[in-house]
């Protein structure tokens, strides 16, 4: 009986080494495909330990990279990043969204429901189970292909407040963070792209309408119809 023991032990140590050796080896393939990707310099990544999704961001270029599990990058700007959410045991805890009306109304009809900018933490039933199994990042972006990426965490059950719970669950929550800052610098570039643009077509338009009203060209209820037009 005793040498059986041993043997399993033996066996779950070995089990546990080629398991760690084949992460580390994924970590280190996924590293080396950040560092040589084209048109993208990341300034930071999160190595996937278990074979799943990577995730790193570029931030001159203001892109995001998800490497899958064969080492297949996806590329998106920011402002195509419509909504990051932190899982746990597939409960949200923490979710942002984009304030952009575009984005807004990519990310309502990929839901089909309402969005906010930004919701703060909240927990339910699932989160006060002592146990936790998995803790994930959950992405959607603008890509009718293939819209959510979720990055893992924490696959392994262990208690809530453990010592592997803990940093599993800091960095997660650090790179919701970061997400979610990710996509406020695509919201304020959207803005930013559109706004001044947008707001002096109108007010082209609101001048020349003034100048035909002025010169007796138009009415002045065609004038106020106009320019409720142009401004609603």
């Amino acid at each position: 009986m005793g040498a059986i023991i041993i043997l399993i032990i033996i066996i779950a140590v070995l089990a546990g080494i080629f398991k760690a050796d084949k992460n580390n080896k994924h970590k280190k393939q996924s590293q080396i495909v950040f560092e040589n990707l084209q048109e993208f310099k990341a300034d930071n990544y999160y190595l996937s330990p278990s074979a799943g999704l990577s995730i790193g961001f570029d931030n001159q270029r203001k892109k995001i990279c998800f490497l899958d599990k064969t080492h297949n990058s996806s590329i998106f700007d920011y402002n195509k990043i419509l909504q990051c959410e932190l899982l746990i045991d597939g409960e949200s805890i923490l979710k942002s969204s984009t304030s952009g009306t575009i984005g807004r109304t990519l990310l309502g009809g990929i839901l089909g429901g309402g969005i906010g900018a930004i919701v703060g933490g909240t927990t339910g039933s699932k989160t006060q189970k002592e146990n936790i199994s998995s803790i994930d990042l959950k992405i959607i972006v603008n890509d009718t292909s293939n819209p959510v990426y979720r990055i893992n965490f924490l696959n392994i059950k262990t208690k809530k407040g453990s010592f592997i719970y803990k940093p599993a669950y800091a960095i997660a929550e650090h790179w919701h963070g970061i997400v979610s800052g990710l996509i406020r610098q695509g919201n304020d570039d959207e803005m930013n792209s559109s706004n001044p643009v947008d707001n002096l077509s109108i007010a082209d338009e609101l001048k020349k309408f003034k100048e035909l009203f002025d010169n007796g060209v138009i009415t002045e209820e065609q004038f106020e119809k106009q320019k409720s037009k142009l401004i609603d």
